[in-house]
């Protein structure tokens, strides 16, 4: 398992390359009847111009501006009829509200009015609006506030049985702005769907001093400018909670723990406000069809691994498991089966006891863990031991932080290790998964599936 060396920044400030993508247009079918032929052998099912009904004009969209400051996707429902998109402005809005339509029509055909998002110690203001009953499969236009800038956004599809799903993965993502940056790159590449990220995001820590707000505002900058396709559409986002999201980082760092609401938002301010998804309690799961789910969970930081979460968890993994879901794949921040830091530490023992029995137990065969700052896969492991029908633990977040050297890299479950930023990408067809880890210049470094 080698090591190797951090060369990667000296690549990455070579990428400015960017690909133009337009969409043929379908030619119009060839005919060949004249205009004589028309008036005298009329379409007896096509309305006389004047019988037919006027068009009802869509919503009107009047804008004073070019685009907003930060444009923010997720989902709180279904990924399929559903999106919930967040928006960032500067200065004082005339409009709140959303207009929509799909690719293609010529006007606006629904506008949905959004809420403003509270932030605390913000500057911005931050609006938020879910639009539902949509299309899955489809690609819609959407015009935010008083701007006119046109983004686009594709629901996700009712099935993979047919066409394949890719969407990435990581977590870790921003030491810096530029490092942020740079990994985004080449996973846009891919064209994700949407990425999942297992927490420590913004590296502001919950605080409310000056600098842990700038370092939000700095992470959706980068969002806007680099998880936008040329075309407009925007990736969304699922975050996961990490210890950089926290005050003190650990829930039990708090001798005035509760567990409620009131004292998440406390030591967690950003996150809970920021993020749509999972919302509170810190945890949740998203459903994709059938094909698809995706729980989050809490690795000991706004609320304890076992008691309620674990609760929670078995009780999601039995109704997915008896749904029939094909692919289960949760994702958390702390490492089970951690390539840096110690595997006897109390974090990782918990997530072995309470959940990975219930993953073993629930035809889960792939996990997203982080935290490591490394690149880690798993040997296929069950009941602590390697076995060919086991799970694979894959991560460890290193998406923009600088990588470590991974003192647990010779444990007896690491199957593969380098020491290098990378993003995940997943791909979803039918049964079968395949995972590529990339570095910010493209490079794969390691790739794995199931087989077919």
């Amino acid at each position: 398992m080698p090591l190797r060396p951090l060369t990667t920044l000296a690549i990455l400030l070579l990428l400015t390359a960017a690909c133009d993508r337009t969409a043929p247009t379908d030619a119009a079918p060839h005919d060949n009847t004249t205009p004589a032929e028309d008036a005298e052998h009329p379409d007896p099912d096509t309305p006389d111009e004047e019988d037919a009904p006027p068009q009802e004009p869509g919503p009107e969209c009047p804008t004073t501006a070019a685009e907003p400051t930060a444009v923010f996707l997720t989902w709180q429902s279904d990924p399929t009829t559903t999106m919930t998109i967040d928006w960032h402005l500067t200065d004082e809005p005339h409009r709140t509200s959303l207009c929509f339509r799909g690719l293609g029509d010529d006007q606006w055909t629904r506008e949905v009015d959004a809420v403003e998002v509270p932030i605390p110690h913000l500057e911005r203001r931050v609006f938020r609006a879910e639009i539902t009953d949509l299309e899955p499969g489809h690609t819609y236009e959407f015009q935010v506030g008083d701007f006119a800038r046109v983004y686009r956004l594709e629901t996700m599809p009712s099935s993979i049985d047919d066409e394949p799903l890719v969407f990435a993965a990581g977590g870790d993502t921003q030491h810096a702005p530029q490092f942020f940056e740079l990994m985004n790159a080449p996973i846009m590449e891919h064209d994700p769907a949407f990425i999942a990220w297992g927490g420590d995001l913004a590296y502001a820590d919950g605080g409310s001093h000056p600098d842990h707000v700038q370092r939000w505002e700095a992470w959706f900058d980068v969002i806007h400018r680099t998880l936008v396709t040329d075309e407009g559409r925007v990736v969304p986002i699922l975050a996961g909670i990490g210890n950089h999201e926290v005050v003190d980082g650990y829930y039990h760092r708090h001798d005035d723990f509760e567990q409620t609401d009131e004292w998440r938002e406390e030591v967690a301010p950003y996150y809970y406000s920021f993020f749509a998804f999972p919302g509170q309690p810190g945890y949740g799961v998203l459903d994709f069809g059938d094909y698809l789910s995706l729980p989050f969970l809490d690795s000991d930081h706004t609320n304890p691994v076992d008691g309620l979460q674990t609760e929670w968890l078995a009780s999601v993994l039995q109704e997915r498991a008896d749904a029939g879901f094909t692919h289960i794949m949760p994702t958390y921040h702390v490492a089970a089966f951690p390539s840096h830091r110690d595997f006897n530490d109390p974090i990782p023992e918990r997530i072995r006891t309470h959940w990975v029995p219930l993953f073993e137990e629930h035809g889960v065969r792939l996990v997203f863990e982080n935290h490591d700052h490394t690149y880690k896969r798993t040997h296929a492991i069950r009941s602590l031991a390697v076995e060919p029908d086991g799970i694979i633990y894959v991560g460890d977040g290193s998406w923009g932080v600088l990588p470590r050297v991974g003192d647990s890299r010779t444990e007896w479950y690491i199957e593969e290790f380098v020491s290098d930023f990378h993003g995940l990408i997943v791909t979803l067809h039918g049964d079968d998964f395949h995972v590529r880890a990339i570095n910010p210049g493209g490079e794969v470094l390691d790739e794995f599936g199931t087989a077919h």
